[in-house]
């Protein structure tokens, strides 16, 4: 029978299940995020449309909502849209025919059909709400349903602190689920335990914190601030850690501190990124469940 793996081939093999297992994490997170452009098919009587409305954009550009082609002769779109948190009437703006580009995180995408163009929102945290709807297939009828699409504003994020904060949570994903491989294996953690959380303290508590300022004007909406779930998600996951570090030193509850503290990390990661996010409130002027978003017009 074959002995058992050299420990170098042992720990590379469990180094790319933890890279492997942490990009599928991201990538779910990414896709299911309410910032990720809505896309879907709606059937009509005259054949199905495929759709991408936008969640998210960059203040200077103006939020696009398309049917994407072949969209069926005669069939006819209009979007109801509004500030979210204002106190705007409803406005209707019928969907037109052309050629819209729009980019997410450096992808270009090019796409023809009917579609509108909202005016860019100049609050940083401003947010549309906004409806889709269709005539001349089977009636009236909302793409969505009775729900509407929410779609918020941020502020550009320079490439120098964006790109490190991605490669380091990531980096930060991978070193905890390494952490907790190494664990369930009973072997020493102790480096590997120091290195996560050093990642995650670099990643969310510092790099984070400048991401979001440049991007909403807040450094922190989480507790005790606000209600922001990816900030208070990292919150939950620091404890997680610092009590897999505090039982570090006891042989007998340092393993089962580091597989829950894994446990609760890939939990958190399974959680779609900016839930109850920083937004603008309208009706008061300021931000509202944030660390008071800001008017950038604004000294």
């Amino acid at each position: 029978m074959p002995g058992p793996l050299p420990a170098p081939l042992r720990s590379l093999l469990l180094w790319l299940l933890a890279g492997a297992l942490a990009l599928a994490t991201f990538f779910h997170q990414n896709r299911t995020g309410p910032t990720y452009p809505l896309r879907g098919t709606v059937e009509t009587g005259r054949g199905a449309v495929a759709f991408t409305f936008l969640r998210s954009e960059e203040i200077g550009t103006g939020l696009q909502i398309m049917l994407k082609d072949p969209v069926p002769a005669g069939l006819v779109g209009t979007v109801q849209w509004r500030r979210f948190k204002s106190p705007d009437p409803w406005t209707r703006t019928p969907m037109a025919r052309g050629t819209f580009t729009f980019t997410r995180r450096g992808e270009v995408e090019r796409t023809t059909g009917l579609g509108v163009v909202l005016p860019s929102l100049p609050e940083r945290a401003g947010k549309y709400e906004y409806f889709v709807h269709l005539e001349g297939g089977n009636g009236p009828r909302s793409v969505t349903g009775d729900k509407a699409v929410y779609a918020r504003y941020k502020a550009p994020v320079p490439r120098w602190v964006l790109v490190p904060h991605i490669l380091v949570i990531f980096l930060s994903l991978c070193l905890a689920l390494r952490t907790g491989f190494q664990a369930l294996a009973g072997a020493p953690a102790k480096g590997l335990l120091w290195a996560t959380v050093a990642s995650l303290i670099l990643g969310a508590f510092i790099l984070g914190p400048m991401v979001q300022h440049y991007a909403f004007g807040v450094w922190w909406s989480g507790v005790p601030f606000g209600y922001d779930w990816t900030d208070n998600k990292v919150l939950v996951e620091l404890g997680a850690w610092a009590a897999a570090v505090a039982f570090a030193g006891r042989p007998g509850r340092a393993r089962a501190a580091i597989l829950v503290a894994t446990l609760v990390t890939l939990a958190i990661f399974l959680i779609p990124h900016s839930v109850f996010g920083s937004e603008y409130d309208y009706l008061r002027g300021t931000g509202h469940g944030t660390a008071g978003a800001v008017d950038p017009r604004r000294p």
